[in-house]
């Protein structure tokens, strides 16, 4: 029933606050059957060095043997450990124990259990823990670093092969002598990195477990098809050597699990697990209480086996910095706070609210009630894994799922009423029927809409068959791209239009139509509207208003803009020096407004903290170039002395740099055509035709640009000035029409910014601005 009762709050009689408060009771409880198996991995090493000293030093044992005080003290913080998660509805394995390896007299592999089982066998058979529930997944001990294949000539070797053969068979015979665990237990031999040697490691020791343990399943972090641009090479025979496949995020199928599940054993099939942002909501500490929320929900809309997460530790360094390694860090040792015992960390708290959402669609599906669980799973959590990928597999969407806390809570509380009406059937009165249909429709309103992913635009000469080679166009056309995404779970009518156009511009094509548009379905509408100039802007975009309206009720006004620059002419060469004070003003001729990539749901305009101004000048023989870079912390500008530049996600990061990319005539297919300049904060400056992403997006070829390069710092910013010579481009430096985009990482913010606001990633040609470079005597559109 209701609970209902005021809360009153009085500072010292000086100041009353009085809140009315309303518990509801429902009169059913969550199943402790859990939908999916939640699973994650710790090292015990970990927990001795935190919490057990001998001699004032950590103290970790060579094995762990129960007669020694010390051990047993670890074992009891474990203990502690283990059954906190499970309270959180994640089971956890250590992925360091084993038992010790002897040899008898014969020279024969003899393998101790005693300790082992002593530690191990009352997690798997629940008698740890008040449930009796016991972990739903613990690795066999058997992996590329036990036993050790140094030891034996490495993992190439006949003895290596002969030991581990060994290992595995025994560890086999005596796992199914234990009763009721043997549905429990995996195997995952390569823990290492994903790459093309990851897949050579797998396959060579899958080989060996399949030769010895030939029913235990093994569990694989690698896709089982590579993606094409990696250039990795699955061995012929790895599908025959995994059946679990638990993939990071960015690899990870949707449709695999579906195809994989089978009734032959419980843990085989696609298993879900954490990775980069956004193919997956992130567990790290930078992660909102939605984003780890939305975790298992994406494990069961796809029908994934369980929920992996290989380390949830991750004790190294400093424990309260949102360190790439915490990504996964679930848990704090209570040392840091004083405190002698593990902590749980509030994601764990958001992950086991997750966990228990997923129970009520469980609920709901158990009863029959398919449409409502997914009703309810598509409109909270859409695309993950590969499906979040755009133009390239390292090139995110936008968040697949909702943000809105309040979201997940109204979806919460409408699956809870759905069950106790299933539960606890009534006829419902006209009042309540009525409530419980607005508060669904209040629920689809909000959490779905026709999606804006990407806003791309070009401006082009219209071909007249009077117009000169090389004199200025007197017509241009601006072509603006909507890549649209329908959230909604049934098809729309949608309606695109430009609302007004600048003036002297006129509608070639400013409206259409998308009849009907699929559910779960993204489309490319296209926009027209020609013009005589374009008025000079202080950040070189002008503005095109635009609205999306649908017949599901939607309308929405946003505000598309087109990035066109005029490069001022100059009669005379600039002085290379990076202090800009020669340099005329020119109208037009001025890219800002960065605003920053937007891998992540933005907030507002989306504009970077740290602005950035690009300037461009041209006469007969260079392309002339200067960057603005505010930077508050001018002591905190990093720049290697090296020529290399470092990737994430198709970013450049890590060090402070501008880029300069080009398309001279407007011809590039593929960002293996572009023209690709770098210049780092100390001057380095590095050139290419195409990009040396890692990996390349395409061929990529050495060109020297030839250019000159001056870095200065100033008060508050940096600034770059460079010259690049039009020879450098061959006869496309003649060009009028050029492609064009200004970027810049700042380490500080880790902001990735640029003047076209590229959506996603920048060396697409779809993303770049227009710039135009008039000829002398030309007399350029304004």
């Amino acid at each position: 029933g209701k609970y209902v009762a005021p809360v009153t709050i009085a500072s010292r009689g000086r100041s009353r606050w009085t809140a009315r408060i309303e518990l509801e009771v429902y009169d059913f409880v969550l199943p402790d059957a859990r939908p999916i198996a939640a699973v994650g991995g710790f090292d015990h090493r970990a927990t001795f060095r935190a919490f057990i000293r001998q001699n004032g030093r950590p103290y970790v044992p060579a094995h762990l043997d129960r007669r020694r005080p010390l051990v047993r003290e670890g074992l009891v913080v474990i203990r502690q450990l283990m059954r906190l998660a499970h309270a959180h509805r994640l089971d956890l394995f250590d992925r360091g124990i084993h038992p010790v390896l002897k040899r008898d007299m014969f020279g024969k592999i003899r393998l101790d259990w005693e300790n082992y089982d002593a530690i191990v066998t009352p997690y798997l058979t629940g008698s740890a823990f008040e449930d009796r529930i016991g972990c739903p997944a613990w690795p066999a001990p058997f992996h590329e670093d036990w036993p050790d294949p140094d030891t034996y000539g490495g993992v190439r070797s006949d003895a290596y092969a002969a030991v581990a053969g060994s290992v595995l068979a025994a560890s086999r015979e005596h796992f199914d002598k234990l009763p009721g665990v043997d549905e429990q237990i995996f195997h995952w031999p390569f823990r290492g990195k994903v790459g093309a040697e990851g897949y050579e490691r797998h396959a060579r020791l899958g080989r060996i477990i399949r030769s010895a343990d030939p029913q235990t399943p093994i569990l694989s972090q690698l896709p089982l098809h590579p993606p094409k641009p990696t250039n990795w090479r699955a061995p012929e025979d790895f599908a025959q050597l995994a059946d679990i496949f638990a993939p990071r995020a960015e690899w990870f199928d949707p449709a695999l699990p579906a195809r994989l599940a089978g009734p032959e054993h419980p843990l085989v099939g696609g298993w879900l697990s954490p990775g980069t942002p956004p193919y997956l909501p992130s567990l790290g500490v930078i992660a909102s209480a939605s984003d780890v929320r939305a975790v298992p929900w994406f494990a069961m809309k796809y029908k994934c086996t369980g929920l992996f997460l290989g380390e949830v530790l991750n004790w190294t360094g400093d424990l309260t910095a949102a360190e790439a390694d915490s990504a996964t860090r679930l848990f704090y040792p209570g040392t840091i706070a004083g405190v002698e015992r593990v902590l749980p960390s509030v994601r764990l708290k958001r992950l086991r609210r997750g966990l228990q959402d997923i129970a009520y669609v469980w609920l709901l599906v158990q009863r029959q009630r398919m449409g409502i669980a997914m009703a309810v799973t598509n409109a909270l959590v859409r695309y993950a894994g590969t499906d979040a990928a755009g133009d390239h597999y390292l090139d995110p969407r936008l968040d697949g799922w909702v943000k809105d806390g309040s979201m997940w809570r109204a979806a919460r509380r409408l699956m809870a009423e759905e069950v106790r009406a299933l539960v606890h059937p009534t006829t419902p009165t006209n009042k309540r029927f009525l409530a419980d249909q607005l508060a669904w429709r209040r629920f689809d309103e909000r959490v779905h809409t026709i999606r804006v992913e990407e806003v791309r635009s070009r401006v082009t000469p219209v071909a007249s068959p009077s117009t000169a080679p090389h004199s200025a166009p007197t017509r241009l056309r601006a072509n603006v791209l909507l890549d649209l995404y329908n959230e909604y779970s049934r098809a729309a009518d949608v309606v695109v239009k430009i609302d007004s156009l600048p003036p002297g511009w006129k509608a070639v094509r400013t409206e259409r139509r998308l009849s009907p548009l699929p559910p779960a379905t993204r489309a490319v509408v296209a926009l027209t509207a020609e013009g005589t100039h374009v008025p000079a802007a202080a950040d070189g975009k002008m503005l095109f208003p635009l609205s999306i309206t649908t017949d599901l009720g939607q309308h929405r006004e946003i505000s598309a803009y087109v990035a066109f620059l005029r490069a001022g002419r100059v009669s005379s060469p600039l002085k290379i020096d990076g202090r800009l004070d020669d340099w005329p003003m020119r109208p037009g001729n001025t890219a800002g407004s960065f605003k920053l990539i937007g891998r992540r749901a933005q907030v507002g305009d989306g504009l970077a903290k740290r602005q950035t101004l690009a300037f461009v000048l041209a006469d007969e023989r260079n392309i002339y170039i200067a960057f603005r870079c505010e930077e508050p912390d001018m002591s905190a500008l990093e720049a290697r002395s090296d020529n290399m530049v470092r990737y994430e996600q198709l970013m450049a990061s890590e060090e402070d740099l501008v880029e300069v990319i080009l398309d001279p005539g407007l011809s590039a297919t593929a960002a293996e055509d572009l023209y690709h300049i770098v210049v780092k904060a100390n001057g380095i400056l590095l050139s290419e035709r195409g990009v040396r992403s890692d990996p390349p997006l395409g061929r990529v070829r050495n060109w020297s640009a030839g250019a000159s390069v001056a870095v200065a710092a100033q008060d508050k910013l940096w600034v770059v000035e460079l010259a690049i010579p039009r020879s450098a481009f061959g006869a496309a430096g003649s060009e009028q029409f050029w492609g064009v985009n200004f970027t810049r990482f700042a380490t500080q913010g880790l902001e990735g910014s640029s003047w076209s606001g590229a959506a996603r990633y920048f060396y697409d040609p779809r993303n770049l601005g227009t710039m135009y470079v008039p000829t002398e005597g030309a007399s350029p559109a304004r």
